[in-house]
């Protein structure tokens, strides 16, 4: 799990960059049929669903899993877990911290 936070440049802009990290225990699903088409209906592609303890979850967006990076776009709460549903970034963080 990835925090990724805006942080001032000292000029007047503002720079991303990683504001805290945390390894935890997930199950990867793939996403099903409607929830695919779903996505695509809000132009949105969803890759995978990472089920993880609710109490392991403090809002991150950005998932890193083996050496792929996921955005976080949709949460859904089951009893003592959540399902994040994701969205495959192809750039990798480059892409998220500069999204």
């Amino acid at each position: 799990m990835i925090d990724v936070d805006k942080v001032s440049d000292g000029a007047g802009g503002y720079q991303y960059g990683i504001k805290s990290q945390k390894n935890v225990f997930a199950l990867k699903k793939s996403a099903s049929r409607s929830e695919f088409y779903l996505a695509q209906q809000a132009d949105l592609e969803v890759e995978a669903i990472f089920k993880i303890y609710l109490l392991d979850y403090s809002g991150e967006k950005t998932i890193k899993h083996k050496n792929d990076y996921y955005s976080v776009i949709r949460t859904f709460e089951k009893g003592d877990f959540i399902e994040l549903t994701c969205q495959k970034r192809i750039g990798g963080l480059d892409e998220i911290i500069n999204d």
